[in-house]
């Protein structure tokens, strides 16, 4: 059978045969979501790569440059590249490296875990190495994008030390990752490479990841198109009183026929439900809602080509609202619109949180919100993992969870988020969140689905 193309993905989308397969979860609504597909090439995605060459080298230039600013002549770039989505996109944006292993691999100081880590090592000058502990017949190459590929099969952190002392890579060493490579390994790393100062630099990458090229915004436009019909398909399936489980397949079933995939479909429903989040993560529950029930549902992860999205929607099974019910869907959906429409390039993170404050503040939603600087309402940025920084409302030094803040102006070519959450006593909390591309006037929006289903 011949490889889907990008073009036959998005033709898919469109065809009548795509119709008559989700006809059953209200084909008008899909019809309206679908039609917002971008034209793309005829580029194969499957065998071969989604991105050029020549994309790949520009992404090195600029990691390069913003080595060069921080002082660095050498950066170490760890990925948990199997089993999980987990800061899985750092090594695959610079190199389309992935494993297919389960990231349960024995854990031992003896026996490095070959299928879980890999590494990219980029030196001043040089097009990066893919360090990997697997043999080459383990592996596609032809798929890899590297100056240089270097297996260490044995034991990988002590291979590639040996590797790190025979190049004479010395002194004050970048290092992305820290979090994901297991103290146990990193240990073993560090006592054979007493030349090297390891120096943590989690965000060394944000500044050449920010701004989306144009096929990175194409690819975007797909995974737009795909997760705004999953998304309609599974609150309309809600609405009309199925099971969350029969929900989140048919979501599922839209995004994978059309060639994409997620991390996690979360619904969750209840008369009056306080979270917006589903806590089934090991699978999906079977209950299906009644009528008057809350309804939220947020689809997240890499939807297309390795690319994050996480809209998220609240509804009303049945479609008939209670009063209190409607004003607090409506107002959470309102408050989100406001949020995106403040949304301009130039303006900086800090003044657009000022901006998002004052919109609560004059909207009267401090209440609902939980207070000023209740981590109920902010964005965040998206790419091939999340990124380590949030727009917080108002002027808070850190934003929620931990995250930091993002610095400087907003501009074209990002990839953005806004979100909150309500909670009213009695009947529940209603959460949205749209994601959208910066542009030269304003915003796209990637997320077509309806905000409101009545």
């Amino acid at each position: 059978m011949a490889e889907p193309t990008q073009s036959g993905r998005r033709a898919f989308l469109q065809s009548s045969t795509s119709s008559v397969l989700l006809a059953s979860v209200y084909p008008g609504s899909i019809r309206a979501a679908v039609a917002t597909a971008a034209p793309g090439s005829n580029r194969v995605s499957g065998s071969e790569i989604f991105f050029s060459n020549d994309e790949y080298h520009e992404r090195w230039g600029r990691v390069q440059a913003a080595m060069a600013a921080a002082g660095y002549e050498n950066l170490l770039v760890w990925q948990r590249s199997a089993g999980t989505y987990d800061k899985a996109g750092n090594v695959y944006w610079l190199t389309n490296f992935v494993t297919d292993g389960t990231g349960q691999d024995p854990l031992s100081s003896e026996n490095d875990e070959v299928w879980t880590f890999a590494a990219v090592l980029i030196r001043k000058g040089h097009e990066p190495e893919l360090h990997v502990g697997l043999s080459r017949d383990e592996m596609d190459a032809s798929r890899i994008v590297c100056g240089k590929l270097v297996v260490h099969t044995g034991h990988m952190a002590v291979k590639l030390a040996e590797y790190l002392r025979a190049e004479r890579i010395e002194g004050r060493v970048a290092v992305v990752g820290d979090d994901v490579y297991p103290g146990l390994f990193d240990r073993v790393l560090r006592s054979h490479t007493p030349q090297i100062e390891w120096v943590t630099e989690e965000l060394l990458l944000e500044g050449a990841q920010m701004i989306k090229s144009p096929r990175e915004l194409e690819a975007y436009r797909t995974a737009g198109a795909l997760v705004s019909t999953a998304l309609t398909s599974a609150i309309n399936a809600m609405i009309a009183g199925e099971s969350a489980c029969e929900a989140a397949a048919r979501a599922a079933f839209v995004l994978m026929r059309g060639g994409g995939g997620f991390h996690r479909i979360s619904i969750s429903h209840g008369p009056a439900s306080r979270s917006p989040l589903s806590y089934d993560f090991y699978g999906y529950n079977m209950r299906a809602p009644r009528d008057g029930d809350l309804i939220t549902v947020w689809i997240y992860g890499p939807i297309f080509a390795g690319y994050w999205l996480d809209p998220g929607r609240t509804a009303i099974c049945g479609k008939r609202p209670a009063p209190a019910q409607r004003m607090l869907v409506e107002r959470c959906a309102r408050l989100v619109g406001d949020m995106v429409k403040a949304i301009a390039p130039g303006i900086s993170a800090r003044d657009l949180g000022i901006q998002w404050a004052e919109i609560a503040r004059k909207g009267n939603y401090l209440d609902e919100l939980g207070g000023e600087g209740g981590g109920s309402m902010f964005g965040h940025g998206l790419g091939a993992s999340f990124p380590a920084y949030v727009l917080p409302a108002g002027d808070p030094e850190a934003g929620p969870y931990g995250y930091k803040r993002l610095k400087g102006p907003l501009k074209p070519g990002m990839i953005l988020t806004a979100e909150a959450f309500l909670t009213r006593p009695g009947v529940g909390t209603a959460g949205f969140e749209n994601n959208f591309i910066v542009t030269d006037t304003g915003t796209e929006l990637l997320d077509k689905t309806p905000m409101l289903f009545w």
